[in-house]
């Protein structure tokens, strides 16, 4: 069975708890798509600065392609996905360009594309989660930065971003599917008209509500198509 892996919004690169990927439109959402749902964590930018972070990632991918649990997965069919700066560690796994580490096909929701940019609580000229996860040191900001990494025979992308973040500018978003589309990879935009961070009209209501049930299913018809899984299954 093709794998989809779920990367720990952990929000700001702070401490997360990769439980979260158990709300029914994240992980079970991909389950009964027909899809083995992993979720997994990354070290917080208090414990470890960039690019520790991406080497949890792709340290778990390698994990699962070695299989020593034995699970019935095709380690050639590995799809990732997150949420803000767990769509922003999606991102840059896709681009990593580690063969052993690397997935067919990325989702990013309301991820940071360029951290270079400053806008809405991406802030450089002050501490600011962007800053704290690369210790402080702007230089290395271009680095942690998806968009410097895009290259031809990038895998698909699936980009999903509210038209109103407040946290993460929607122009993020833009960046990075016209860079990816440069170079010739497929990237689809889809926007959320008025969504905040959370997707949302309202940026303090909680990450719930039908908005996130139909991005699952986006998400889920994006990795059917990407990962070769039949239409029919895990749909009842």
């Amino acid at each position: 069975m093709p794998v989809v892996v779920r990367v720990d919004g952990c929000p700001g690169w702070g401490p997360g708890d990769r439980r979260a990927a158990m709300a029914p439109f994240v992980n079970p959402a991909m389950a009964r798509a027909g899809f083995v749902a992993v979720g997994i964590s990354v070290r917080e930018s208090g414990q470890a600065v960039f690019p520790a972070q991406l080497d949890d990632v792709q340290a778990a991918v390698r994990w699962l392609r070695r299989n020593p649990l034995g699970l019935p997965i095709d380690p050639g069919r590995i799809g990732i996905w997150g949420q803000s700066a767990g769509g922003h560690l999606a991102a840059m796994a896709g681009l990593s360009g580690s063969a052993d580490a690397g997935v067919q096909a990325v989702v990013t929701i309301g991820g940071p594309s360029d951290l270079t940019r400053q806008g809405g609580e991406m802030r450089i000229d002050r501490p600011s989660p962007v800053t704290a996860l690369v210790g402080g040191d702007t230089s290395r900001l271009r680095a942690a930065s998806p968009v410097a990494h895009v290259r031809a025979g990038a895998p698909p992308y699936l980009i999903i971003h509210g038209t109103s973040d407040e946290t993460v500018p929607y122009e993020q978003a833009e960046l990075l599917h016209h860079a990816l589309r440069a170079v010739g990879t497929d990237s689809r935009l889809l926007p959320i008209a008025g969504g905040h961070h959370n997707l949302l009209p309202d940026p303090d209501a909680p990450y719930d509500g039908q908005v996130w049930y139909d991005v699952a299913d986006e998400v889920a018809r994006f990795f059917k198509h990407q990962l070769g899984v039949e239409s029919g299954t895990g749909d009842s």
